[in-house]
């Protein structure tokens, strides 16, 4: 029998977040959308060609660059 969302522990809700970003990542690469996320501590954005964007440190202001980036690649 399943659990209810409820009853899942922290680490159990973290497992199925992490699963289901990791899912919908891979999905949007495989459809040519480049994605964001961050790790240690630094924003990156992944491009489906295999580029990496170092965005800066999470929490820390855009760069006047990555903002014009983003609102030329908005389709």
């Amino acid at each position: 029998m399943s659990k209810r969302v409820t009853d899942l522990t922290a680490e159990e809700l973290e497992g199925l977040a992490q699963e289901a970003w990791s899912n919908a990542a891979r999905e949007a690469l495989a459809k040519g959308l480049a994605i964001t996320g961050s790790r240690n501590g630094r924003r990156y954005r992944y491009h489906p060609d295999g580029r990496i964007d170092d965005l800066g440190a999470v929490g820390a202001e855009p760069v006047e660059s990555d903002v014009e980036k983003s609102r030329t690649s908005v389709a």
